[in-house]
C-alpha cells in the first residue's frame, strides 16, 4: 500500500511539475552514507551517486548470483529495461538482440566495474550501499553509439559500457563485447539549472524512502 501511495505521488509531482513538457524516468543511485550532490559527469561510477544511462552497458551480478552483461534501454518506475549482446558477425547495424529482460532493482545485488579491457576482473559496487531513486525529467539520461571502423570495409556500431576507467567504447561480435579505442567518449552534461532541478526531483523521492514523508510546494496559478 505504501509503495502504491508513493508510486501515485511520483506521477502526480512530476506530471504537475513538468505540464508543460514531456518528461521521461531516470534513476540515480544514491549512497546512503553521502549527501546526494550533481556533478558535471553523472553517468561514471561515483560513491556519492551517479545516474544509470539508456544505451549503456551495465555488468550486474543479480541476488541468485547471476551474471549479466546488459544494454539499458529503458527506465520504468522501479524497473530496469534492459537488452542482451546482439550476435551480429559484421557491420550490420540491423542486427540486435532479441532477449528483453525486465529486472527490479531489488534484484540487483551489485554492479561489476571492469578493471581491464579482458573483462576478467571487476570492482564490486553493493547496491545495498544505494538508494535507487526514480524520479521523472525533461532530461533523457542517454549516451549515444558512434560508429567506427571494425571491420576493415564499414563501420560498425560501438556502444559505452561502464567501467572503472568511466565509461568506455565495446562493439558487439558473435555474442561477446569487445574493447575498442580510439574515440574519445562525450559524458552528456547538466546545466547549473538542470542540475538544481534533477536534484530537487531526485531529493523528494529520496526523503519519502528515507522518511516517509511527502513535501508538496502548491503554486496558486492564478
Amino acid at each position: 500500500m505504501k509503495l502504491r501511495v508513493f508510486i501515485l505521488f511520483v506521477i502526480f509531482f512530476q506530471l504537475n511539475a513538468f505540464s508543460q513538457t514531456d518528461s521521461i524516468w531516470n534513476v540515480m543511485l544514491i549512497n546512503k552514507d553521502n549527501k546526494p550532490e550533481m556533478k558535471d559527469n553523472m553517468a561514471e561510477f561515483s560513491k556519492t551517486g551517479f545516474y544509470l544511462y539508456r544505451n549503456c552497458f551495465y555488468d550486474l551480478k543479480l541476488i541468485d548470483k547471476t551474471k549479466l552483461t546488459l544494454r539499458l534501454i529503458d527506465i520504468k518506475p522501479d524497473t530496469l529495461v534492459f537488452i542482451g549482446i546482439s550476435n551480429k558477425v559484421d557491420s550490420d547495424l540491423n542486427v540486435i538482440a532479441k532477449d528483453t529482460f525486465f529486472i527490479n532493482y531489488k534484484s540487483i545485488d551489485k554492479l561489476l566495474l571492469m578493471k581491464n579491457k579482458g573483462g576478467n576482473s571487476y570492482k564490486k559496487a553493493k547496491c545495498e550501499d544505494y538508494y535507487f531513486v526514480f524520479h521523472k525529467s525533461i532530461i533523457e539520461n542517454r549516451y549515444k553509439s558512434k560508429s567506427a571502423y571494425v571491420f576493415p570495409d564499414s563501420k560498425s556500431e560501438i556502444v559505452p559500457r561502464l567501467s572503472t576507467h568511466g565509461i568506455t567504447y565495446y562493439y558487439e561480435y558473435d555474442g561477446e563485447l569487445h574493447y575498442h579505442s580510439g574515440i574519445k567518449v562525450e559524458t552528456p552534461k547538466y546545466s547549473d539549472q538542470d542540475k538544481v532541478n534533477a536534484l530537487n526531483g531526485a531529493l523528494i523521492v529520496l526523503d519519502f524512502i528515507v522518511n516517509g514523508r511527502l513535501n508538496i510546494n502548491i503554486q496558486n496559478t492564478k
